[in-house]
Order: structure tokens, then C-alpha cells, then sequence
């Protein structure tokens, strides 16, 4: 297995690293990441590397010039568990991509990515994730799959100025967590894949004194002196709105929310807010203002057997609760590159199997190309809402019902502890 510490020579020029977590590596890796990225990078990389919970699973991939020692290109593996309709599945986040200006063009990201999936299926990881720019990691089989940051926009005379003096704000305790856990946990229910709560990771990424880009501070909604509910505030990637995240809130609770963002904002214009737009807060907000910008996560499934083998259960209990509980079929899904089959007795799946080659369209159940098929089993596009996109995404007609109840288009909140 590759662990911490792994050393490989790529040729005479580079060799491919794995930190050992030293303060020499810690240097090396900030000094490269600042020249990428900037000066303001630099405490984020070292909360990350020094302070977080789960350091001792992070991974941080390097390539070294050997003739001067410096690390010229970097990315890090960031391990997190999203919750799979009650399912538990090993994830990894993709972060601190990056390679010195002079050294690009010459496939170092590539070499890095290779290694880092060796260490994906090594370990179990079902599912990459990233927050990063477009395009670029298509040419690894990344796809904009699920909601990322989605900006609202509302002038300040849209907020209601009604007193609610009964509702107060207060930053949240470490006596609060408990609480925080059972909301939102509660609140993730709602909701096919989320973040799976884990009690000193989200302490570090949202109970901070002060927020930021990179860390966010917790506050409790309490109504009459009890705690009703809370929020998560942080700053956009790009440090220039607001971050919201919040559990479920009454009507006057997030109009009091509102009014003390605007109190505490700096804009004299516009409030402008990132939120989840299907959350409870994000509907409030458009039925005000409007839907400003939006971006997604990208995410990638190298390996779509073992993902399906991992998910086996929802799929069942989908369909037992349908029409199709007795189902013995074998349903096919391609992405054109490869077909899977999941082979159905009495509503049970008795097995899994996986062909690669050019799909059988009259054999075939549903064919979405490449990792737009992704957007159909997270939940975040219909089938015919992807064919509106790309126009080979095929179903076939008698087993659209089928697939519908396999398949179903639910809205997710995906989120990391980085």
C-alpha cells in the first residue's frame, strides 16, 4: 500500500513524493502553494496541514526537481464520508492543486492524479470531489455534478423591518455541539447525499472565532431564551459574499437572520449571499430576490462496479417501496465505454457485472456518455434533463418508470471539512 513517506523516481529530471508530515515538507509544500495561488493561501495550508483532526489521513502528493530539491507541483488527497441516503461511503476531496508556472506542460498534474486514484482504490474511496476551476479536470473524467456555491442577491429594503426582539442570536458554544449534531442531522435526512457528521472536524472547519474563505463561525437561533435552530457563516471561495449554511428555521427566524446580516454587512448595496437554492433559507431567499450565479462540485467515480456494489442496498430498499418490488430483471446502464449490468431476483440484486465496449441499444435500459451518467445516480438530473444537454443520453421507453424509481432526481447537500 502506498502510505506517507512514498518515494518514486519518475526519471532524471522529477521524483514523486508522499509527505511524511515533517515541518521540511510543510515549507517546501507552502513555499509552492503560495507562488501558485497567492499569499492569502498560506494560513489555510497551514491550519490543514499542522492542526486538522484527521492530518494523520491526509496525503499530500508532491513531484521534486531533482537537481535543486524544490517541489515544483502538488495536489492532496482530503478524506471525508458523505452520507449515501443513510449510507456511509468512503469519499476523498481533491485540494491544493497546483504546478510552478515554468514546470507546466509537461504532464506533472497527470502523474500526480495517477497516483493519487492508485491510493483511491487502495484505500476504498468510492468518489472523488473538488471545488475547482472549470474544465481543466475534465481530462481525468470529472463532471459538474451536484451544487456548490449559488449566490442570491436582495436589496436591503426587500428585508422585512418587523421587530422580533422574541428571536436572539448568539454565537454558538462548544456546549452547543450535541445540539448542533441531532439538528443537523435531522436536517440532512431531507436530503440524498450529505456530509456525515463528525463531532471534531466540524468543531475546526465551522466553530472558529472569526470566518473566513476557508473556516466558518456557528451561531444559535434561540426563541424566547431556547435554542430553535442555528446557522454556519463563512466568506465565498473567492472572499467576496457571504456563506450561509443553516438547519430548518421558521419564516420569522431567518427574517431575523437577514436582519442581522445586513447590520453586519459592509455592502451599503445589495446583500449578496451564497446559499444552498433548495434549501429551506434558499427558498426564502429566492421568493425575495434572485438567483445571481451558480457553480457546482466535480466529481468523479473511478470505478462504477464497485461504487454500484456499494449502494446495493439503496437500490433495493428503491425498489422495494415501488411498484417494481418483485422485480427479476437484469437492468443495463452504459456510459458507452462501459455497460453495467445489475441482475434482479424477486427485487433482490444477485449480482453485479460489468462489460466494456460499445452498449447494445436494444439491450440496454438507460445511456448517458462518459461521467454525464453521474448526474443520473447522484440524484442530480432526470434523464430527460440531461438528454435536453446532450442529445445521446438514450433511455428506453419501457423502462423509464424503471429508472425513475432507481434513479430518482433529489436534491443534495454535499459539503467538506476542509
Amino acid at each position: 500500500m502506498i502510505e506517507k513517506g512514498f518515494f518514486t523516481k519518475l526519471d532524471e529530471q522529477f521524483s514523486l513524493q508522499i509527505s511524511t508530515d515533517s515541518n521540511e515538507d510543510f515549507i517546501k509544500i507552502l513555499e509552492l502553494n503560495v507562488a501558485v495561488h497567492g499569499e492569502e493561501i498560506k494560513e489555510y495550508i497551514k491550519r490543514i496541514y499542522k492542526e486538522h483532526p484527521k492530518k494523520k489521513d491526509i496525503l499530500w502528493f508532491y513531484i521534486e526537481d531533482n537537481s535543486t530539491g524544490q517541489i515544483i507541483s502538488s495536489l492532496t488527497l482530503l478524506p471525508l464520508k458523505w452520507k449515501f441516503e443513510g449510507k456511509i461511503l468512503p469519499v476523498c476531496e481533491m485540494g491544493f492543486v497546483g504546478t510552478l508556472k515554468e514546470y507546466r506542460g509537461k504532464g506533472l498534474i497527470d502523474k500526480l492524479n495517477e497516483f493519487y486514484e492508485r491510493v483511491m482504490m487502495e484505500r476504498g474511496y468510492l468518489l472523488s470531489c473538488l471545488r475547482g476551476i472549470p474544465y481543466y479536470y475534465r481530462r481525468f473524467g470529472y463532471e459538474f455534478v451536484l451544487s456548490l456555491d449559488e449566490r442570491f442577491s436582495l436589496s436591503p429594503n426587500q428585508i422585512p423591518s418587523m421587530e422580533l426582539s422574541h428571536i436572539d442570536i448568539r454565537k454558538a458554544m462548544r456546549k452547543d455541539i450535541d445540539y448542533i449534531e441531532n439538528q443537523y442531522n435531522s436536517n440532512s435526512n431531507n436530503y440524498l447525499i450529505s456530509n456525515s457528521f463528525d463531532t471534531e472536524s466540524f468543531y475546526f472547519k465551522f466553530m472558529n472565532d472569526s470566518f473566513d474563505d476557508s473556516k466558518l463561525s456557528a451561531y444559535i437561533v434561540e426563541e424566547n431564551g431556547k435554542p430553535e435552530g442555528y446557522f454556519l457563516i463563512g466568506m465565498s471561495f473567492d472572499n467576496e459574499v457571504y456563506t450561509i449554511i443553516t438547519s430548518q428555521l421558521s419564516s420569522p427566524q431567518m427574517i431575523k437572520l437577514l436582519q442581522h446580516l445586513n447590520e453586519n454587512s459592509k455592502n451599503e448595496k445589495d446583500l449578496i449571499l451564497n446559499v444552498a437554492e433548495f434549501s429551506e433559507f434558499g427558498k426564502y431567499l429566492f421568493s425575495m430576490g434572485k438567483l445571481q450565479s451558480n457553480y457546482g462540485w466535480q466529481i468523479k467515480i473511478p470505478d462504477l462496479k464497485r461504487f454500484f456494489e456499494s449502494i446495493k442496498v439503496v437500490l433495493e430498499n428503491r425498489i422495494e417501496k415501488s411498484k417494481f418490488n418483485n422485480l427479476s430483471k437484469t437492468v443495463i446502464i452504459s456510459n458507452y465505454k462501459q455497460s453495467i449490468e445489475l441482475i434482479f431476483t424477486k427485487g433482490k440484486i444477485e449480482d453485479i457485472k460489468i462489460e466494456s465496449g460499445y452498449p447494445d441499444a436494444e439491450k440496454c435500459d438507460v445511456r448517458i456518455p462518459g461521467a454525464m451518467l453521474l448526474k443520473l445516480l447522484l440524484g442530480d438530473r432526470t434523464v430527460d434533463e440531461i438528454n435536453y444537454i446532450v442529445k445521446d443520453a438514450r433511455i428506453n421507453p419501457s423502462s423509464k418508470k424503471l429508472i425513475e424509481i432507481l434513479f430518482p432526481k433529489v436534491n443534495s447537500i454535499p459539503d467538506t471539512y476542509y
